[in-house]
């Protein structure tokens, strides 16, 4: 542990040392593009002398048609770029006067040449989905269903991933915890805040999906479920440019969003920032049912409850880029959100012994959930060379939860006349922060081998302050069982490196490890080393990629990876479901270690994935835990001993017309749950499917419409069983003339069948549950979109160094 944090401060000593006092050089940098402005990959660029047009350089353009020059002394120059299929093109000369100017050029933009490969068709645009060695990339800008959507909608039709908009969740492969990335940053904000974020992220600007199930060493080994990177369009222009959009819609109550994306480069800075807002006024409704056998007679209780809740929530990025010079660039980013919820619910319960009702109860509750965080980083990347790559980063992050709640309890006799009642009051607040230090080294050696290490340090700790309390025979009194303060103390220290390998054009090795120790103390007032975690790891990873021929491919790899307990899972807490059901935190949870095997196939645009995981320590949420003398159940996150999943994931895109394109996407899931549940063995396996289609059809060159839908077979989550359900959704899609400015028009679930009805029957454990959710799924939507300046969002991409982190807070 002190040689991890010793070598941390070493190299950082010495990266600051040697990055600081830096040499200032040149740089030429611009880009290349086609008649219709997009930009043209892997072009030969040419820094030609303007006096005698002699060749002083010569690169190849990358993927995004840019290039850069730093070899060259001052003076007269022009470009000069060349491709097949092309005519050659220049540009306009330009002069260098000194040795540290930063130059950035206007596109040069070359035309087809007809004349050229008279016979030959050649074809370069990627195919919609892409299997690289550790990755499945999902290319959504070459797919027309993905024009006018956002990138949450584009990600509900990525293959294997499944979002659920209920309960703001995103899984893969039947497995819940997926960690969001935008270009290569992990975003450790709260599930539910990352799928905000996507619903208003305008896929325009989403270049590809990379959807990463057994993530390589270089990433944190938290999450079995893996990894989504989001890459944007990234353009080099100078000048600004942006997007906005403003939406509104109706369910039974009005839904308002908007966000504004801006970008402004001038000579060696960037400016990005991004703001987005969605207001929702909604009313929701649950229905729960439970059931136990006391002193041979059947008790039940019935409680249904009807909210009318207000949630505004708000999220602000904003920093910029300092090209310090052309091999090193200084980065700032700060961001943070503000999640309100307002929400009053009354509840109607009523109680039953052997199907004879005894009493009635009404629940009355009001509950304010405020979440504010605030983040910044300083990132430092220095380029030793083209290819060798030094990367700093250091974050600080603080979360703080405020969650007061006041219940009133009205009891009832049988003619429905008040005979007693008590009021209730919680109280929770929570401050979380975190210190991350990130350092990371990459260099190709060769055209066959790379080489990746870097060491991360993380500090946690947090506060929870967790009162419950009665009013009862004129005073207040603290229920001791509910009541206390509790504390965190974490630190996480990791070291990895990685090796890949190209044998030849078609095979492809990449072996990584990675090593992680844990320390974790959670004391409370009243008792310490209530949680004493002191443990050291190893997490291997291994990936083998054949191409067969042109269209067919092979893969197969292997991870080992861990899944912690988030904080707000750790955090006792307390929220009403009836006076008896409560749903609450557990801080005995343990973190759960999953071995990962991955196949892959590939044919032309079919894709066959296969994938096995076997978890120790399952995490399952919502999971019934009774009182000693079952007067009372919580529904906490726990412990399962052994959880093992199968799965099998087809994805067909089909074009049926030129005016006609569909995507289908098939998962089946088998989960096996073996675990000794409050000393009851509990064994259960359950297979399920889902199926998903989209039809999109161009109806004019500036109308289109989609149709989508999906259909979800009963599955296990823990020792509940969910039963099946699904949705269909319409769209339509209006781009105005100018190409900048579209309408989108959506109706979610039309016919209302995105319901959840879950249930848990456990005869050993005295455990009869019964659940229906519905979070108003139906909603009609109406939203307006504009894009100004150039037409993508650019900002480097990089990674932050606490992106694990972000992703254990929950709200």
């Amino acid at each position: 542990m002190n040689f991890i944090f010793q070598t941390h401060r070493q190299l950082w000593f010495v990266v600051f040392m040697s990055l600081f006092p830096v040499t200032l050089f040149a740089q030429i940098q611009g880009s290349v593009r086609d008649s219709l402005n997009q930009p043209v990959s892997f072009a030969n660029v040419l820094l030609l002398n303007q006096k005698d047009s002699s060749v002083v350089s010569g690169v190849m353009a990358t993927e995004e048609g840019t290039y850069s020059f730093t070899s060259f002394k001052p003076g007269t120059y022009m470009i000069g770029v060349s491709l097949i299929g092309y005519k050659s093109a220049f540009s306009s000369p330009f002069t260098i006067k000194t040795s540290n100017d930063h130059f950035h050029n206007e596109p040069v933009f070359v035309e087809e040449d007809s004349h050229q490969l008279q016979d030959v068709n050649v074809v370069v645009k990627k195919p919609i989905y892409e299997l690289k060695i550790d990755r499945m990339v999902v290319n959504v800008e070459n797919s027309i269903t993905s024009a006018g959507s956002t990138a949450l909608e584009v990600l509900e039709k990525s293959p294997g991933v499944i979002v659920n908009r209920q309960n703001n969740s995103i899984s893969i492969s039947g497995k819940g915890g997926a960690m969001v990335m935008i270009d290569g940053k992990q975003n450790r904000m709260p599930v539910e805040a990352a799928v905000q974020m996507l619903g208003s992220m305008n896929a325009d600007n989403v270049k590809r999906i990379e959807i990463i199930t057994t993530p390589p060493a270089k990433y944190d080994a938290e999450g079995d479920a893996g990894i989504i990177n989001i890459v944007l369009k990234k353009n080099e222009a100078f000048g600004t440019n942006g997007s906005f959009s403003l939406g509104a819609g109706l369910a039974t109550r009005e839904k308002m969003n908007g966000s504004l994306n801006l970008n402004h480069h001038v000579e060696k800075v960037n400016f990005f920032g991004s703001y987005s807002a969605d207001f929702d006024n909604m009313r929701q409704s649950t229905e729960t049912i439970r059931r136990l056998i006391q002193s041979g007679s059947v008790i039940e209780s019935e409680a249904i409850n009807n909210r009318e809740a207000l949630l505004l929530f708000q999220n602000v990025r904003m920093g910029f880029d300092y090209t310090i010079s052309s091999k090193t660039i200084l980065s700032f980013l700060g961001a943070g959100y503000v999640r309100d919820w307002e929400m009053d619910a009354l509840t109607a319960i009523l109680y039953m012994q052997d199907q004879e009702t005894t009493n009635r109860t009404n629940l009355t509750t009001f509950e304010l959930n405020k979440w504010i965080h605030g983040m910044g980083n300083i990132n430092l990347q220095h380029h030793f060379q083209e290819e060798e790559i030094l990367d700093f980063n250091f974050d600080y992050l603080n979360y703080y939860n405020d969650n007061p709640s006041n219940y009133t309890v009205e009891n009832l006799d049988n003619s429905n006349q008040p005979e007693s009642g008590e009021n209730i009051e919680v109280e929770k607040i929570t401050p979380i922060n975190i210190f991350v230090g990130a350092l990371d080294y990459s260099n190709q050696l060769n055209p066959k081998i790379k080489i990746e290490a870097g060491i991360k340090g993380t500090l946690t700790n947090f506060k929870n302050d967790v009162g419950v309390r009665y009013f009862t025979s004129g005073s207040w009194d603290y229920d001791p069982e509910l009541t206390n303060n509790y504390s965190l103390n974490e630190n996480i220290s990791a070291a990895y490196s990685t090796i890949s390998f190209t044998m030849n054009d078609k095979t492809s090795i990449v072996a990584g490890l990675r090593y992680e120790y844990m320390n974790s103390v959670l004391d409370s007032e009243t008792e310490k080393g209530i949680l004493d975690l002191h443990y050291g790891e190893f997490f291997p990873t291994f990936y083998f990629s054949q191409k067969l021929n042109d269209n067919n491919t092979f893969q197969f790899a292997y991870s080992r990876r861990i899944d912690r307990p988030t904080f707000n899972q750790l955090a006792p807490f307390i929220i009403f479901i009836t006076p008896e059901t409560f749903l609450s935190g557990n801080e005995n949870l343990l973190p759960a270690f999953s071995n990962i095997l991955k196949a892959d196939y590939q044919y032309k645009s079919l894709m066959l994935s296969f994938s096995f995981t076997d978890t120790k320590d399952a995490i399952a949420g919502f999971q019934p835990r009774q009182s000693d003398d079952e007067t009372r159940q919580y529904l906490v996150s726990r412990n399962l001993d052994n959880a093992q999943t199968m799965s099998v994931m087809l994805a067909l895109p089909v074009t049926v017309t030129k005016w006609w394109k569909m995507q289908n996407n098939f998962n089946w899931v088998r989960q096996k749950l073996v675990t000794d549940y409050d000393a009851v063995d509990v064994d259960v396996s359950l297979a399920n499917f889902r199926i998903n289609s989209s039809q999109s059809f161009s109806l004019s060159e500036h109308i289109s419409a989609e149709i989508s839908g999906f259909y979800q077979s009963r599955s296990l989550m823990g020792i509940y069983e969910s039963k099946p359900f699904g949705s269909l959704d319409f769209g339509f899609l209006w781009r105005l003339k100018n190409g900048n400015s579209r309408f989108n028009l959506n109706v979610s679930d039309v016919l209302k069948t995105r319901i959840f009805r879950m249930e848990a029957n456990v005869p050993e454990l005295n455990i009869d549950n019964r659940m229906k959710l519905d979070f108003e799924s139906r909603i009609l939507r109406l939203t307006f979109t504009h894009n100004f300046g150039t037409t993508a969002i650019k900002a480097r991409t990089r990674n932050t160094a606490s992106e694990e982190e972000r992703r254990r807070i929950t709200n």
